[in-house]
């Protein structure tokens, strides 16, 4: 049997840090993780928080065997307009954020996925840092000038 491989991504305020792949099963790989991102947590003045999503992923046909054999095993399923969409899990560790108003904002997170192939690396990549972008500032209305 081989060994799972296990994608870890690191991103902080829009940019990508840090990007390791571990040989382990993404369970045993998230707990540990986990474990260790409590030691980063600004427990002052920030939750602590792991969300698990499952992220869809895209992927025109027609494609390989070996690509069948990886997506498969996502709950893979054929979409009307020829191509196949699957779910990978994620799992989002954020350790420093705050509340802006209205919005939570995570300014550092470590996002952790199965390895399955270049294409879902680039997607789960594009996700972690798109997780940390600075949100953007809107026109403040009370800014405007009094008639």
């Amino acid at each position: 049997m081989h060994l799972s491989k296990t994608l870890v991504l690191r991103s902080r305020e829009g940019s990508l840090v840090s990007k390791t792949t571990v040989d382990s099963e993404i369970t045993q790989a998230v707990r540990k993780i986990v474990a260790d991102a409590v030691s980063l947590w600004a427990i002052e003045t920030s939750d602590f928080i792991v969300i698990r999503d499952l992220y869809p992923v895209s992927v025109k046909l027609p494609i390989s065997k070996e690509q069948y054999d990886l997506y498969s095993k996502y709950d893979m399923s054929r979409t009307t307009n020829g191509s196949v969409m699957f779910n990978v899990p994620v799992y989002v560790i954020s350790f420093d954020n705050e509340w802006q108003e209205d919005d939570y904002v995570d300014r550092e997170v470590i996002v952790v996925a199965p390895v399955v192939d270049e294409k879902v690396e680039e997607i789960i990549t594009e996700l972690a840092i798109e997780a940390t972008k600075p949100k953007e500032a809107e026109p403040d209305e009370e800014l405007e000038e009094d008639e």
